[in-house]
C-alpha cells in the first residue's frame, strides 16, 4: 500500500481554533470521544495543570500528567522546557471530563495514544508531517497530534547532508513522508522521504545542464563534492582547473553540465562545474 493517508491524523500545526466553539460542542466532544484543538496559554504550577483556549472565550485544563506520552518532567520538580515550548501554540485534545463546576479537563495524552494506534498501521503509507527540529542525524517530525517522527539522515538524502538547511529544509516546513516502521515502547515512528522520489540521475545525458547544490566533500584524498539534484539523486562534482585549492562552499548553488551518466549504476553521475548561482 504506497497512498497518500487521508486527513485523519495532521500536524497540530495545521489546526486552527474554533471561533464558533460552544459548551454543546464541547459536550458533544467529551461523549464521542472528538478530539477538539486548543492553544496552550499558560502553565499553572499550583494546580500541575497547562490552561488552554479552546476558542470562543472558552478555556479548559490539560493536568500535566495528561498532556503527553512522551518524557514531560526532568525532575520531581521541574517540567521539561518542552512543555513550556508549546505555549501560544494550537495542540489536539479529547475532553476527559467536565466537572460539576464547569471546569473542562482535557486530556492530549489518550489522543496522542489514539493518533499513533492508527498511524501504526499505516506501514508504507505516505503521510503528511511537520518538521519540529533539525539534528545532525536527521529531522524530527509531528506524523499527526504531536506524535514524534524520526526521518533519519540516510532517509531523507541519498547521501550525507551535513546541514539540511542547505537543501531547504526548516523547522516548521510541512513534507510528506512514507512511514517505514513504528515502536510502540517510544511512541516514535520511523519514516523515509528520499523513497518518494525517483533516482533521476539515469535520464540525464551527456552536455545537460543542470542545477545542483553542493553537500559535502567524497573525501579528504578525493577533490570531488557530493551534490544534490533531489532527495534521491546525486553526483559528485570536480572544482574547476583554477585557481588552485579551490573549495566548494557547502550549500552553495552551481550551474553543471553532465560529463558522464551510467544507465546502470545511478551512482556514477559526473558533472562539471559551470559556475556559482546567485
Amino acid at each position: 500500500m504506497n497512498e497518500r493517508v487521508k486527513k485523519t491524523v495532521m500536524p497540530e500545526r495545521y489546526y486552527s481554533l474554533d471561533t464558533n466553539m460552544s459548551f454543546d460542542k464541547i459536550k458533544q466532544a467529551e461523549q464521542s470521544g472528538e478530539f477538539l484543538i486548543a492553544r496552550v496559554c499558560y502553565y499553572d504550577s499550583k494546580m500541575e495543570c497547562l490552561i488552554v483556549n479552546l476558542g470562543n472565550e472558552f478555556k479548559g485544563i490539560i493536568p500535566l500528567d495528561e498532556f503527553t506520552i512522551y518524557r514531560n518532567k526532568k525532575s520531581d520538580f521541574s517540567i521539561s522546557p518542552a512543555v513550556y515550548s508549546f505555549i501560544g501554540k494550537n495542540i489536539c485534545a479529547c475532553v476527559k471530563e467536565i466537572d460539576n463546576d464547569g471546569t473542562i479537563i482535557l486530556s492530549r495524552k489518550a489522543n496522542m495514544i489514539k493518533a499513533f494506534n492508527y498511524l501504526s498501521h499505516l506501514e508504507n503509507v505516505i503521510v503528511p508531517c511537520s518538521i519540529t527540529s533539525i539534528v545532525k542525524y536527521g529531522a524530527f517530525v509531528d506524523v499527526g497530534h504531536g506524535i514524534n517522527g524520526l526521518i533519519h539522515i540516510k532517509n531523507f538524502c541519498r547521501t550525507y547532508v551535513e546541514n539540511l538547511t542547505y537543501i531547504g529544509f526548516y523547522e516548521g516546513k510541512f513534507i510528506d513522508a512514507k512511514i517505514i516502521s513504528t515502536n510502540p515502547d517510544n511512541y516514535q515512528i520511523d519514516l523515509t522521504y528520499k523513497d518518494l522520489f525517483d533516482n533521476l540521475a539515469y535520464t540525464f545525458n551527456y552536455g545537460d545542464i543542470i542545477r545542483v547544490t553542493v553537500l559535502s566533500k567524497v573525501s579528504e584524498t578525493n577533490e570531488g563534492y557530493y551534490t544534490y539534484i533531489n532527495p534521491n539523486t546525486t553526483g559528485i562534482i570536480n572544482p574547476p582547473f583554477a585557481p588552485r585549492n579551490f573549495k566548494f562552499p557547502y550549500g552553495s548553488k552551481v550551474l553543471a553540465f553532465v560529463k558522464h551518466s551510467s544507465k546502470k549504476n545511478y551512482d556514477k553521475l559526473r558533472l562539471h562545474f559551470i559556475s556559482f548561482i546567485d
